[in-house]
């Protein structure tokens, strides 16, 4: 379908804005997909506003870096639409979706392993992005779940931030890793013992 100018218009801000959920809910994802493929811009303007949410907050979880996380939310949506007819089931799009996402997360992970160790990295917390209005035993929890989960491995991390995070369903979950649902839920096991074993510690502290 090439370039989508409407595309690069809504996502050249660095922080993205939750857009109206209610906005053409009564038509289901699998006729926009088709609709698309036939063609339709309304359509596909119409799966960005739907999704966008769940992919920038994917991005920003992961990545933890507004601006990176705003070119893989462009880089999502210019690949899904490039990419729209090889969706095998269109009701599914929300998770493909959000696969492609993390395969982006991925590739940017990747290449920070090849920059200088040492390096001086800004980032964003849990706490940056949570709700206002935390009191002070919730910012410390949420600051010890944050140190817990930048120790985890990429496998265990990504779905925990998924699913607790991000809001992701088990199957949606298990349709972004690329995973079975089995497999996923062995891998969101493994990251709530480990969350819960360092607030039980934090709080033994």
């Amino acid at each position: 379908m090439g370039a989508i100018s409407w595309l690069s218009r809504t996502v050249a801000a660095p922080r993205l804005r939750l857009l109206d959920a209610t906005v053409h809910q009564t038509v289901a994802d699998a006729e926009l997909v088709e609709r698309a493929r036939a063609g339709d811009e309304w359509a596909e303007e119409m799966i960005y506003r739907r999704h966008v949410a769940v992919v920038a907050s994917t991005a920003r979880r992961l990545l933890r870096d507004p601006c990176e996380a705003a070119d893989v939310v462009q880089e999502t949506f210019l690949i899904a639409f490039e990419k729209l007819g090889t969706l095998a089931d269109p009701a599914a799009l929300r998770g493909w979706l959000a696969r492609i996402a993390v395969s982006r997360v991925h590739r940017r992970w990747r290449w920070q392993r090849l920059k200088l160790w040492g390096a001086a990295v800004e980032d964003e917390s849990l706490l940056d992005v949570a709700a206002p209005g935390l009191s002070p035993p919730e910012r410390a929890e949420l600051a010890m779940i944050d140190d817990r989960l930048r120790a985890l491995p990429a496998k265990l991390r990504v779905p925990w931030v998924l699913r607790h995070v991000v809001g992701c369903s088990l199957e949606e979950t298990a349709t972004a890793c690329d995973c079975s649902l089995a497999t996923v839920k062995r891998y969101l096991t493994k990251a709530e013992a480990s969350v819960t074993a360092g607030l039980v510690a934090g709080g033994d502290a």
